[in-house]
This record gives structure tokens, sequence and C-alpha cells, in this order.
């Protein structure tokens, strides 16, 4: 379908325009060109030509202005400083060079919260707020402030504002990380790399004094290869369960040992292995770990001061490090983890544990005794320990104690007192016709019948006592009532008590009867009681309070069975064990001959003449040990004493060998 359509609103002359509409509603323009343009032919290009040049020229005619440019004077101007773009973090560098040394007045704290803060995101209160308080970080205080105003600051550091000796800027640095740090635990994931880079783009040897209990995610591997070199250059290696779990081929973790009852014991002594055979290498093959797992460094290109507001034109944008990577070193992870697995398969058959781990067994025979012999020492002295501490203790009410023997005492005066009263209904029934002498001697005679009843006391109340067990009626007719005349504890220590008394009582009468017959001075009677305590035995006995001083508190000196004074057991020789006399003038030495117990001293006296293995070895089985570990424990007493190792590799110091003349067997 067409639909022609003139269209009428075209003003153009001698054009005619036609609208065309197809079925599909296309749209066509037909236009018709009007007049007798057909069949003219155009003038050449070199008649039009002739014809401008025999126009003459009209002079009133305006000429055309020459598009040509003149050139003018060059502008004075610098196209590298006008025209350069100044980064964000250059134009913070150039406002705090400004600011060096600005200090506002006390002004009150003002929030601030920004993700990249400088000084343009400041209001004006802020900004006084910050500079105040920069001025008071400088002299070591540290009032509460914002994380924006601390991130400022130490933008500032990293740019060389506020220190002159890149020392002296690290350690402002690490003060406000260390004032901050508790509050806000987001900067320990910032300040442990600017600070590493700190140390890098200046030069400096710093230590790192972060120690780490498992390596945050976000640590840089430069830093954890640094940390693995230092803790594995320590002596010994200093290394925890989760660093230990880094360095394992396997997970330990889901072992069926450690889910049920051995995670205690892995824990515990899988680090402690590690470090004891790092030192056996170390005496015995002269390298470590650490020397004999060396991988070969490589070259990683570190990002400087990242995430930090920083001027990448100051020290560059990137740096390159040598770096060795321990944790990654094939060879270390898997003799790591053989160790591991052999513990814990130790560990199993001392705990009684079914089922053992299997591997590759790249362990040496010789490590595996060391090993096997550590573990079984230590768990039996913890199986000793355990056993002790369920031995339940003997708690003793002393206020009881203090009653008791005080009602003993009464009841033992009113025994004396019915005794005497029938001496003297004896002796006032005899006739009056016996002399007065025979009087004076009765009553003399009466009174030292009393005074051996007296003594003879404790004896009996001792009878009475021990009778009381079997007869409850009677041992409530002279006991506390509020005890409990069954226990045991309370019988035996009564007992103790009652066998001392009598031990006291019959020490002082044969002293006063030795002064008596002899006429001795008090020293020899001293003499005669000292005789009279050797006698008895090494135990210290001490006189009970009579009943006028029983109820005072400390009267009572009581042994606790159970209970093992462990200052008396400290250089006294168990059976079997030989004695050792080492004379030192110097307090040092003399501090170190305390310390040592005699296995050392033996050890010592050993290696006297020289190194000698096998006399050691029988020293070290004696007492189910090793000798790396007596002679370590040896060195550290005398680090501890004399400040120095007192035994090189397996002899004595020459330096110290004179020391040990005086040393011999008792």
């Amino acid at each position: 379908m067409t639909n022609d359509k003139p269209n009428n609103d075209n003003h153009i002359k001698d054009i005619r325009q036609t609208t065309h509409v197809s079925d599909q509603g296309i749209r066509f323009a037909e236009f018709e060109l009007a007049g007798d343009e057909q069949d003219v032919s155009l003038p050449d290009k070199q008649s039009v030509m002739l014809n401008q040049e025999q126009e003459p020229m009209n002079p009133v005619a305006p000429t055309k202005k020459s598009l040509i440019v003149k050139p003018q004077q060059p502008l004075d101007m610098n196209w590298d400083e006008d025209f350069r773009y100044v980064t964000k973090e250059q134009q913070f560098v150039q406002r705090a060079r400004e600011l060096a040394w600005h200090v506002e007045g006390a002004t009150p704290f003002v929030a601030f919260k920004s993700y990249w803060p400088t000084y343009d995101q400041m209001a004006s209160d802020q900004f006084k707020w910050y500079f105040y308080w920069r001025e008071e970080v400088r002299s070591g205080r540290y009032p509460d402030t914002d994380l924006s105003y601390l991130f400022v600051y130490f933008y500032e550091l990293i740019h060389g504002v506020g220190w002159s000796d890149p020392l002296q800027g690290y350690e402002l640095m690490e003060q406000a990380w260390m004032a901050y740090r508790k509050r806000y635990s987001k900067l320990d994931t910032y300040l442990r790399e600017w600070l590493y880079d700190f140390m890098i783009v200046h030069g400096l040897d710093m230590p790192i004094r972060e120690t780490y209990q498992r390596f945050p995610r976000v640590l840089s591997s430069e830093l954890k290869e640094k940390e693995w070199k230092r803790r594995f250059s320590l002596q010994p290696v200093e290394l925890t369960w989760e660093l230990l779990l880094d360095l394992l081929d396997y997970d330990v973790e889901k072992s069926r040992f450690y889910q049920e009852s051995g995670r205690k014991d892995l824990e515990q002594y899988a680090p402690k292995v590690i470090a004891l055979v790092d030192s056996y290498w170390a005496k015995i093959r002269g390298h470590r770990f650490i020397d004999h797992f060396q991988p070969r460094p490589r070259q990683v290109k570190r990002h400087l001061f990242r995430s930090a507001v920083y001027d990448h034109g100051l020290y560059g944008r990137n740096v390159v490090l040598t770096v060795v990577s321990l944790s990654e070193y094939a060879p270390l992870r898997s003799y790591i983890t053989a160790l591991v697995r052999l513990t814990e398969n130790k560990l199993r058959e001392l705990r009684g544990f079914k089922g053992r781990l299997r591997g590759p067994d790249v362990v040496d025979p010789e490590i595996v005794e060391i090993i096997t012999r550590y573990l079984k020492k230590e768990i039996q002295e913890q199986i000793e320990a355990q056993r002790r501490q369920a031995i339940p203790e003997v708690q003793i009410d002393t206020g009881k104690l203090r009653r008791l023997q005080q009602e003993s005492d009464q009841v033992r005066d009113m025994l004396l007192t019915e005794e005497a009263g029938q001496q003297a209904e004896a002796s006032n029934s005899q006739p009056a016709s016996e002399p007065a002498s025979s009087v004076g001697a009765s009553s003399d005679h009466s009174e030292d019948t009393g005074a051996s009843s007296n003594m003879a006391a404790p004896s009996k109340g001792r009878s009475s006592r021990k009778s009381a067990a079997k007869k409850p009626d009677v041992f409530q007719a002279v006991m506390d009532f509020d005890a409990d005349p069954y226990e045991v504890e309370a019988i035996e220590v009564r007992d103790q008590l009652d066998e001392a008394d009598g031990i006291v009582h019959s020490v002082n009468t044969e002293e006063s009867k030795s002064e008596a017959a002899n006429g001795k001075s008090m020293g020899s009677s001293g003499s005669a009681g000292d005789r009279s305590m050797q006698s008895t035995g090494s135990l210290e006995l001490k006189p009970l309070p009579s009943s006028e001083h029983s109820s005072e508190a400390g009267g009572i000196h009581v042994i606790d069975p159970h209970v093992v004074d462990v200052e008396a057991l400290i250089g006294m020789p168990t059976v079997g064990e030989q004695l050792w006399q080492w004379e030192v003038e110097d307090e040092e030495w003399q501090e170190l001959a305390e310390r040592l117990n005699p296995t050392h001293l033996e050890v010592l006296h050993a290696l006297k003449a020289g190194p000698n293995r096998s006399e050691l070895q029988q020293i070290a089985e004696k007492v189910g040990s090793m000798p790396a570990l007596l002679l370590d424990e040896i060195n550290e007493a005398a680090m501890d004493t004399i400040g120095d190792l007192l035994i090189d590799g397996e002899v004595i110091a020459d330096d110290y060998i004179d020391m040990l003349e005086t040393l011999k067997s008792v």
C-alpha cells in the first residue's frame, strides 16, 4: 500500500516533496526539482578563473583579514612546578612539615573518625585537639583519643616529621603503639608492618619484641620467616604448640589420641622434644636444625608502608628483600613431623593407649632412645606427683587441741589432788608417839611421792587415752565432748603429745637428779639434755605448756605425718647416695654449690680429670636421666650464680678447673 501525500510545508522554490508509505509502514520521501536546469552544461574551471582575473579590483570593497598569526613573546613560567600533578599524599607531607612544631593549648576532646585521615578532613576544634594531644604524646603522656588521630600521628612519623634521628622516630612510633594497643587492637595489624618498613628504609637493626603464640593471618610472609629464624636461633629452641602446628605435614589435632586423652601431653611435651633434639645435635654433631636444614635464600619484593597515607617519592614504592623460608622448607618440615609422630607414639605407649601411628622412619636410633628416656622420666614424675596430691591432708583443729590439753591438765590436777588427800589422811592416822623428824621425813616423802606421781601422770593419761579408743564411755568422761572419740587421727595426735610430754618430763627429772648429786652447772645440765635428746633421735621436742598457759596459741607443736618438710630434706642424701664436700670461699661459688645436688657434684668430680663419657653415662643411668641434661642443669645453675658456663662440651672450662680441686667425697 502506498500513500502518496505531498509535502505542502516545503517553501523552497522549485522543489516538491512527496512522502510514500509502504505496507510495512516504511516511509519514503520523493523530491522533484522543478525548473529549466535540465540539459544545462556547466562551465569548466579555466573559464571561471579567467573571468575572475579580468574583473577589476574595487577599491571601495573591504579587504579580507589575513589568517596568519604573528608570534608573541614567550611566557615566564616553570612547567615542572606550575603544571605538575600534586597527589593527596604529597599535599599531606607538605602540610605536615609546615605544622611540624605547631602546638595548641589545652582544649576539650572532639571525636574524629575517617578512613584515611588527614588535616583537610579535620574541623577547627578537631584541629586544635590534635595538636594539643600530639604535644602531650611527645612529652610522654598518652591521653585518651580516637584512632584516626593516632593514624595521623603515625603518618607524620613515617615521613620524618617530629624526629631528628631514625632511632628516635622508631621509638616514638613503638611507644605510642604500646600505649594504645590494648584499647585499639587494630593497631597491631598496621604497626608491626610499618615498624618493619621503617627499619628497612633507615637501615636499623632492631629486635622483634613481639612474640606470637600463633601467627596472625594478616602478618606478611617476610615477618613470619624472620620470626621463624629468630625462634630456631634461640638456645633452646622456643616453639609453642600453635607455632609447631604450622610446621607439621599432618593434622595432629585430628588424631584419636589427641582428641580422647593425649591433648595435654602432646601440647606440653612435643615442643620440648624439638628443643631437646636440637640441643643434642648442637653438642654431639656440632650443628643445629637451622644449620642443617638451611634452604636457599630468595628475593621478594615488598610494598612499603601498605595501607598508609605515604608519599612513595620519599623512600620508593617497593623494596627487594632476601628471605630464607624456613617454614616452607620440605626437609625441615619432614623431620619435625617425624619427631612429633615419634613423640605421640611414645606417649601412647606410656599411657597405655592402643594403636600406633605409621610413617617413614627417618629418626636415628640414638635420638629415639633419648626421646624415650626423657618422656619416660617426665611421665613417671608426673604420675608420682599426682599420687602425692591424691593423699588427703591431715587437717588439725588447733582450737580443739588447746581445749583437749586444758581438759587433760584439769583431769591430771584432780587426780593428783585426790592422791595427795589420801596420803595426808594416811599420815594423820599414824601414832602420835612417832618423832617429829619422822613426820618431816614422811612429809618430804609425800612431796617426793607427789612429784613422782606428777611426773608419772602423763603415762597414766596416755594409757587411759589409749584405752579410750576401746571404751568410749571412759573416753568421754575425761575428754572434750566436741571431739570425735573414734577419730583415729585425733587419737594419734594425742598419743604423740603424751609421748612428747613424757620424754620432756623424764629429761627434766634426769637433769634435776644429776644437778643434786654432782652439783653441776647449768651448762653441764644442758649437755646432759643434749645427750638425752640425741638418745631420743633427731626430732626436736618442745615441752608442752602448763595448764595456766595451755590456752595460748602456738603452744602445741604437732607433727603432721603426711606433710614433708622440703627445706629439711635439702642436702640430705638418700639411702646409698654418696656425700660430697666442696670448700669454696667466694659467695657466688657457695651459692652454686648449694644449688647443685649430689648427682651434679658427682658429674663435676668425674670431669675433673678430663672427659669421661662412660662414667657420665653410668651416673645418668643411675638417676634415670641423660648426660646432656645433667650438663645443661649444671650450666644453667652456673649461669645464674657465677654468670658463665662451667662445662664446655663435656669438659670443665679451663678458667674454672682450679675451683674444683676442693671437691671430694666424704
